[in-house]
């Protein structure tokens, strides 16, 4: 029988010879019977290298593309554009490489919000939750928000995506995008015609055998109360209730956007990475963007594409970078001072976002086991209305997850968490001023539309009869939150409006469609200006019934494919 020793070497020449890259390595590896440990000393990627602001100040090689933003688009873009070996990539990003030990550990989530790897971002006061400010973390180096998410991996229900054509989104439905979310991961549950094998992103299925008693009664539950069972929601049944799936790999480490898509292709010659490079400003020739200005200490430093220019800094702040260049709404960009270019009303409109109620509690009969993923593994996507996308998502979350404003909890607790997944609320993101370094006006309008509060006390109520199901009997001892008190339709909407937190899943702020008003083609081009793409969670026109990472995920993975034939624009 082959050693290890030898699989390993020779695996090791496929990669000194370009054939295969590390992580194909390592997989390789795995699937040759090598050991985790062996095969991830051999494989496992090294430091990579990022170039300071100082070394780009002086790079003089040609650049096609320039992608704005280190974040999940930015990195998928990346590694595909890049593999062509005869186009130049530079990808930027206002912050540096992950170096956050927390960052790796599934379980350490819910304390990165706030760290250094967090813009920490605040939204307008909210009439309808009590005037309260809620934060909006948006992430912050390589890698972007999935260095401080949840790692949920849900797709959503095809539905969804095909309500984006319908919404004027051409091109853009389900049969479209089912090849670029294969194309992305290699799923822990094999390949098969819905999921994929080979692609650069690990997806780990939740395994029964070591997920958490609460997460089971709460599926048993949920099948209890008649809602259908599905062992895949991303595979060919979507279902409703299901086991939760992670960007998690095999060895239980996050597989953030940069490790999953950079690491691999770093050292690739014409693959620039760029940090500490925060872009300021656009610049033009007439109509046409031929690159961008970043800051590197007190100076402005420029760098100018042939093909174009990509923004995939997300739905907050690729609309800031846009109005900053003076493509927006006219009158607001006058009242800052920015020179107009291109009116575009709809710039920052149409943001929206999942709300999530934090949380429905219950005080447990008995310690409730630390969770092997991320605390929350059991999942329900109910449909309460009429709709044939799901409009309504329930967690089960083993920790105490309740919101200052709920009230405390006791710290042997675990958590029925809600959401609202088709609000019809809409909102907007705006400029506080023509300095780049102020924090954009971030106003989401929640329960703008009152049948999101509607639903949302639905789902409250859903959720309060899971907890008193016999199913989850021999594991509640109380609900503490909303608690009996809180008995009429009125005092929910009050818990409801106290309780109500984002789901920190941003779109919509510049919707793609055929219509003359929307400021992002179906090709993702910026409408009324030539070189100028975007290709992040803000070209959404509704948000899919789901965390968004993945559909980000296969978003940029269809940008990649639409862009990479665009010709040089030499001036």
């Amino acid at each position: 029988m082959t050693s290890d020793a030898a699989k390993i070497a020779d695996l090791r020449r496929e990669v000194v010879a370009g054939r295969i890259d590390r992580r194909a390595a390592l997989r390789l590896a795995l699937a040759a019977g090598v050991s985790l440990a062996s095969a991830a000393r051999a494989f496992a990627a090294g430091p990579v290298a990022v170039k300071s602001t100082r070394s780009a100040a002086t790079l003089k090689q040609r650049v096609d593309w320039l992608i704005v933003g280190g974040g999940t688009a930015g990195a998928v873009l990346a590694h595909r554009l890049s593999a062509d070996s005869q186009i130049r990539v530079v990808l930027l990003e206002g912050g540096g490489w992950p170096d956050d030990a927390a960052i790796d550990q599934p379980a350490a989530w819910p304390s990165l919000q706030g760290g250094r790897n967090d813009r920490a971002y605040r939204t307008m006061p909210q009439p309808n939750l009590d005037g309260r400010v809620l934060p909006c973390p948006r992430g912050f180096g390589f890698g972007g928000s999935s260095l401080l998410n949840a790692m949920g991996h849900q797709r959503g229900h095809p539905a969804g995506y095909d309500r984006w054509e319908a919404l004027g989104a051409t091109g853009w439905n389900h049969a479209a995008l089912l090849p670029m979310h294969r194309r992305s991961e290699t799923f822990s549950g094999g390949a098969d015609a819905w999921r994929g094998g080979e692609g650069p992103l690990d997806v780990l299925a939740v395994s029964a055998g070591d997920a958490s008693p609460v997460a089971s009664a709460f599926l048993a539950a949920a099948r209890g109360r008649g809602h259908g069972w599905t062992e895949d929601f991303n595979g060919a049944n979507p279902g409703e209730a299901c086991w939760n799936q992670f960007t998690i790999t095999r060895d239980r480490v996050r597989d953030h956007a940069a490790r999953a898509f950079l690491e691999p292709v770093a050292s690739r010659p014409n693959l620039t990475l760029l940090g500490d490079a925060p872009v300021e400003r656009l610049v033009f020739a007439g109509q046409r963007c031929i690159g961008v200005r970043y800051r590197h200490g007190e100076k402005m430093v420029e760098l100018r594409a042939e093909r174009g220019v990509i923004l995939t800094a997300g739905a907050i702040d690729t609309p800031k970078i846009l109005m900053l260049s003076g493509i927006g709404p006219a009158d607001h960009l006058r009242a800052h001072g920015v020179e107009v270019r291109l009116d575009h009303a709809e710039v920052g409109q149409n943001l929206h976002d999942h709300p999530l109620v934090g949380g429905v509690a219950f005080e447990a009969r008995r310690t409730v086991p630390p969770s092997a993923y991320n605390h929350g593994e059991g999942m329900l996507f109910a449909k309460l209305g009429a709709s044939p996308v799901p409009d309504v998502l329930l967690m089960a979350v083993t920790v105490p997850f309740v919101i200052p404003s709920v009230g405390a909890a006791p710290e042997n607790c675990f958590t029925f968490v809600p959401c609202v997944m088709q609000p019809r609320s809409r909102g907007r993101v705006r400029l506080a001023g023509a300095d780049f370094s102020l924090a954009p006006i971030i106003d989401p309008a929640t329960y703008e539309d009152s049948k999101d509060l509607e639903l949302m006390v639905d789902a409250v109520e859903l959720a309060r009869d899971l907890g008193r199901s016999r199913e989850m009997a021999d594991w509640v001892l109380r609900e503490v939150h909303p608690g009996p008190a809180i008995a009429d339709r009125s005092a929910l909407r009050q818990f409801v409006r106290r309780g109500t937190s984002p789901f920190y899943h941003p779109v919509g702020t510049l919707r793609m469609g055929r219509d003359a008003r929307a400021p992002v083609t179906p090709e993702l081009a910026v409408r009324g200006v030539s070189g100028l793409y975007v290709a992040d969670a803000s070209v959404m026109p509704q948000i899919v019934p789901a965390m968004t990472n993945a559909a980000v995920v296969a978003i940029a993975e269809r940008a990649a494919q639409l862009l990479v034939g665009q010709p040089a624009m030499r001036s």
